[in-house]
């Protein structure tokens, strides 16, 4: 191997790296950087994930990634969202073996030795609301389980009208949503840019609220 090229791989902190990131190591017009590449996906120094993009192998690797944390590198800007995001944080039983993700640019979606990555599109205009970073290195950004579902709202045009609904279809249980932090939901039924969707999550904001009151009822056995 090209020791400036092992160099940058033993050197380099993330798991994934670009074909711009390694011609930084080659002096021509790319000749040589095609045959180094080449070279290290034979003996799987690099697993090429998409043209231009790839996986840094053993013993170069210092961690295992997770799915998550490489999504954005494969197509970005994007973040976890959908039924991805929904198992993350225990809101869905059902394990998602299609790593979902939401992005402003086009749809698209790309089946790597890694599993297949979907990317949906969203509104651009607050994009980001409701999505959180997790991690320092090698970090992901997530939505938050009601950006997630008005995401999966905006995608797939769903008849959600009761807490219910919610249940049947994505086998969220209602005791999870009320017990949810409802300060996301009521931004997000306020300024996500789809009107369909703000109705939808204000319909759920008040059977929710409404919930809360009448569980507090209970408890005070009123």
């Amino acid at each position: 191997m090209h020791p400036d090229f092992e160099n940058l791989l033993l050197e380099w902190p993330l798991c994934t790296i670009r074909d711009v990131d390694i011609a930084s190591v080659f002096s021509d017009a790319g000749g040589r950087r095609y045959a180094a590449v080449n070279r290290a996906l034979k003996k799987g120094t690099l697993v090429r994930l998409r043209r231009g993009i790839y996986l840094i192998g053993k013993p170069f690797r210092k961690k295992s990634p997770s799915n998550m944390q490489i999504a954005h590198s494969i197509y970005g800007p994007s973040y976890i969202s959908f039924e991805s995001a929904l198992y993350y944080h225990q809101w869905i039983p059902e394990a998602v073996y299609t790593t979902t993700c939401a992005t402003s640019k086009r749809a698209n979606d790309f089946d790597t030795p890694l599993g297949r990555f979907q990317y949906l599109h969203v509104p651009e205009h607050l994009c980001y609301l409701g999505v959180q970073r997790v991690g320092d290195e090698e970090a992901f950004f997530i939505a938050e389980p009601w950006k997630a579902l008005a995401d999966h709202y905006y995608v797939y045009n769903r008849n959600w009208n009761l807490l219910e609904d919610l249940y049947l279809d994505m086998r969220i249980e209602v005791e999870d949503m009320l017990k949810a932090d409802l300060t996301t939901l009521r931004v997000l039924s306020e300024h996500y840019q789809s009107s369909r969707v703000r109705k939808f999550l204000s319909k759920m904001m008040r059977s929710l609220t409404d919930g809360n009151k009448n569980n507090k009822r209970e408890n005070q056995g009123l």
